[in-house]
């Protein structure tokens, strides 16, 4: 059966609906912690746990749900996963208390470890090659618009319907999204001959070859590669608001529309390097400049002598230049990676998201406590730059592998 554009943009579609999903039920709760608090009567301690929580569950998780993921069927597994989230919002909206909460960060951690490996899995074996630049561009830029929109969502849908309401409203739209995702699942399966022994698992490695697998070097480096770029997007994601107030005494409005501008250029970037990766092909070239020049644009940040004119065209040259990388670091993975594995191989490299985002924070918090917001900017493009070590391991591995 060939894959035709309409069957690659559907795919593409019902995966990236999903990914959105699960970025927009990352940011659900932030945005209510000051209704919580009240409301529940707890400390933002406490709430703060809910967040270390989740992310710690998906962290340990992510790896055997790779491993998972390349034994059973990607899409079913990723329709639980959306479907397990939505069922834990309607029962926390319906049960409302802190402890409902913490207990559902279980699941729902478990469930967000399932969708990174199950994507890229769908994706890779699904989608024609020609057009995986742009497959896994759209699938990361719909990520991003999940949680770019889901804190503005649930200031408006918690002031106007109260804070469990909106979580049944989001439950209720993510049962919506597993319902049309089964509905799909014998095109998302894909049983073309061509990809037969691939998605039936006969082939599928043993465990302890995925495990021997997964700390070869190529695939340290793709880890490496995610987490650097974890920790230098936290930096500035997070953190740079708050520098940008301290060096330059720049009001939060203007701040604010800096990091906008980062995110908005960023979307941009990866939107043209899923372009750019399928029409030339050259995905290290394209990480090691796109890394090199978004580094040394953040970093300048740090000269603190800059108008807001040039500060806004840095940085939003700094976020494109990043966007552009995204594509290929995928690509790259998925060179390296057996077919039969590419739900642990993504699974564990993604881990270096989580890694990245757990740590960072406290780093980032004790320069701005200590008045060093300068270095914000220095290690987020120190680590921007990094990434290109793993690029070229990733690179060094491959032409081996050729010879």
């Amino acid at each position: 059966m060939e894959k035709t554009p309409k069957k690659n943009k559907k795919i593409i579609s019902l995966v990236s609906m999903a990914h959105l999903y699960s970025h927009f039920f990352f940011f659900i709760f932030p945005p209510l912690f000051p209704l919580l608090k009240s409301e529940l009567s707890v400390t933002y301690i406490e709430l703060g746990g809910v967040i270390i929580l989740f992310n710690i569950i998906s962290a340990l998780t992510q790896l055997p749900m790779g491993i998972v993921v390349d034994k059973l069927d990607a899409p079913k597994l990723l329709t639980f996963a959306v479907f397990c989230q939505a069922i834990s919002l309607i029962l926390i909206s319906i049960f409302p208390s802190y402890f409902m909460i913490m207990l559902m960060m279980i699941p729902c951690g478990i469930a967000n470890a399932i969708y990174h490996p199950a994507d890229y899995t769908i994706l890779n074996r699904s989608v024609s090659p020609n057009i995986m630049g742009r497959a896994f561009s759209i699938h990361t830029v719909l990520g991003f618009t999940g949680s770019a929109v889901a804190p503005l969502t649930m200031v408006y849908l918690s002031n106007k319907y109260g804070w469990e309401d909106s979580l049944m409203i989001i439950g209720i739209c993510g049962v919506i999204i597993s319902i049309i995702l089964y509905s799909n699942i014998t095109l998302l399966l894909n049983k073309d001959e061509q990809n037969k022994n691939v998605n039936t698992g006969n082939t599928s490695m043993k465990i302890y070859d995925v495990l021997r697998l997964l700390l070869t070097f190529p695939i340290l480096m793709g880890f490496l590669f995610w987490f650097f770029n974890s920790v230098s997007h936290t930096g500035i994601s997070y953190f740079s608001v708050s520098a940008f107030t301290q060096i330059y005494d720049m009001s939060l409005s203007r701040a604010n529309l800096c990091l906008t501008m980062f995110l908005a250029f960023t979307s941009l970037g990866i939107l043209l390097g899923g372009f750019l990766s399928d029409k030339t092909g050259k995905n290290t070239s394209i990480a090691i400049v796109g890394n090199l020049l978004s580094g040394i644009a953040i970093i300048s940040l740090s000269i603190g002598q800059l108008n807001i004119f040039l500060i806004l065209f840095i940085i939003s040259l700094a976020g494109f230049m990043s966007g552009i990388t995204a594509p290929s670091r995928d690509l790259l993975v998925r060179e390296v990676a057996p077919k039969e594995s590419i739900g642990a191989v993504f699974g564990f490299v993604s881990t270096g998201l989580n890694v990245g985002g757990i740590f960072a924070p406290f780093i980032y918090g004790w320069f701005l406590d200590f008045k060093s917001a300068l270095l914000v900017f220095v290690i987020s493009g120190i680590c921007q730059i990094l990434i290109i070590s793993s690029v070229v391991g990733m690179m060094y591995s491959m032409q081996r592998n050729k010879k």
